[in-house]
């Protein structure tokens, strides 16, 4: 489980500062939640993960999702 922390850390920490004007009224396609889930469970590369960033950063919604699925696999 550490594991998947310090991945998260990495992933978040290269992100940078907050960009102003998330849009978080833009929907996720199932595709990027499969990638997200996918990113919780700590099995994206980083390929893929690299591909999953602009969703994050330009989504709020992307971001909270990321964070329940996260959540979620604590229980």
């Amino acid at each position: 489980m550490e594991n998947e922390f310090a991945l998260l850390c990495q992933f978040l920490e290269e992100m940078g500062p907050e960009v102003i004007g998330h849009n978080s009224e833009l929907p996720v396609t199932e595709d990027q939640l499969n990638m997200i889930n996918k990113f919780a469970a700590g099995g994206l590369n980083e390929k893929e993960r690299e591909e999953l960033l602009p969703t994050l950063i330009q989504n709020e919604k992307a971001l909270h999702d990321l964070v329940q699925a996260i959540k979620s696999r604590q229980r």
